[in-house]
């Protein structure tokens, strides 16, 4: 599942102690992300996503523009709903692109991830 933002730093914490205790750690994220990136701790699976680095980046920053714009509280709202969905949207799709990556599939079914 995908835990890019702020949940990605809390469970990048725990990959590191798991690495210096001796397990292999292998991360599975889609090749657009936010935060997640290589490290030399773990092994980093990636997988396609019909989305571009800039427009995640543009959505991030209308999302938080959304709660300095004048209007109403209604209307600040609803645009913030409507990008928390946008964002929702990017999650949907990396879900759906890693469960339709056969060859992903197959090695994470091999390896018994």
């Amino acid at each position: 599942v995908s835990v890019d933002g702020s949940p990605w730093f809390s469970i990048r914490e725990g990959l590191d102690m798991l690495q210096q205790k001796g397990h292999e750690v292998v991360v599975v994220a889609p090749e657009i992300s936010l935060h997640v990136k290589a490290s030399e701790n773990f092994v980093m699976k990636m997988y396609p996503v019909p989305y571009t680095k800039e427009d995640m980046d543009n959505a991030l920053k209308a999302f938080f523009n959304f709660a300095f714009e004048d209007g109403s509280f209604f209307e600040r709202f609803f645009k913030v709903l409507e990008g928390m969905k946008r964002f929702t949207d990017f999650w949907l799709s990396s879900c759906r692109h890693l469960l339709q990556n056969k060859e992903l599939m197959s090695y994470l079914e091999e390896s018994k991830f």
